[in-house]
């Protein structure tokens, strides 16, 4: 008796099973393991069902990779705001209705502000750029990205060190007048932008038979704007 009403619960429970898995045997199962899919949930970046992605730079559509557009080798790829092929950079680009256009740093559809070198939106890249070289008459500490060409000394910064150490005996008589701007830039004393063939600075900098000044070599720093002033191009002014 026990054992007739044993087999017909098991019978019963399988009969019920069968019942509730009809519809599951009677659907298609994807690669991907879901019942009538489209093998679309599991796809990797070659479009593989449950597939590892990207092998050697290649997937399996005639050696090249499928594009976002489903194109083998269409070389379409997702952008930042996930628009195939779309033309967004930033994050800040995104959220524009029009998928052919983005949104500028200042969040205009459309609009062309940029975000400059230094960070600044719709700025012109002066804030952390100019001369960073020290001694020229413009350098300063607080930039950032270096633009030599904008470094300049003027024959105003150069003067004083010349009437302080040389015009005593290079003034209006010593054979070398060194009084004025048009006195001291002149070839046999001044290679324009070229420091090492400038007199001037070799004698300055003992890198010749003259030492002058003959009281005292004149300090690092004033040796050095010197020699940045004629490598500027030993300018009266800027």
């Amino acid at each position: 008796m026990m054992k007739s009403f044993y087999n017909f619960v098991v019978l019963l429970f399988f009969s019920l099973l069968i019942m509730s898995c009809e519809g599951f045997f009677l659907s298609d199962i994807d690669d991907c393991g879901v019942p009538d899919g489209d093998n679309s949930t599991c796809l990797d970046e070659c479009g593989i069902p449950n597939g590892s992605g990207i092998e050697i730079g290649k997937c399996d559509c005639n050696g090249n990779i499928l594009g976002c557009d489903g194109v083998c080798g269409s070389k379409k790829v997702f952008d930042i705001c996930g628009v195939c092929d779309g033309i967004a950079e930033f994050d800040y680009n995104c959220g524009c209705d029009n998928l052919n256009q983005v949104k500028d740093c200042l969040g205009e559809c459309g609009g062309s502000a940029v975000i400059d070198d230094c960070g600044v939106c719709n700025g012109d890249s002066t804030i952390c750029k100019g001369c960073m070289i020290q001694g020229a008459d413009n350098f300063s500490a607080i930039f950032t990205i270096s633009d030599s060409a904008s470094c300049y000394i003027d024959f105003s910064s150069i003067e004083p060190i010349l009437n302080n150490n040389c015009i005593g005996c290079h003034g209006s008589s010593g054979g070398v007048n060194l009084e004025s701007y048009s006195n001291t830039v002149n070839s046999f004393l001044v290679s324009k932008s070229d420091s090492s063939r400038s007199l001037l600075y070799q004698v300055i900098s003992k890198q010749s038979g003259y030492y002058m000044p003959p009281s005292g070599s004149l300090s690092a720093d004033e040796i050095r704007k010197i020699a940045l002033w004629i490598q500027f191009g030993a300018k009266e002014i800027n």
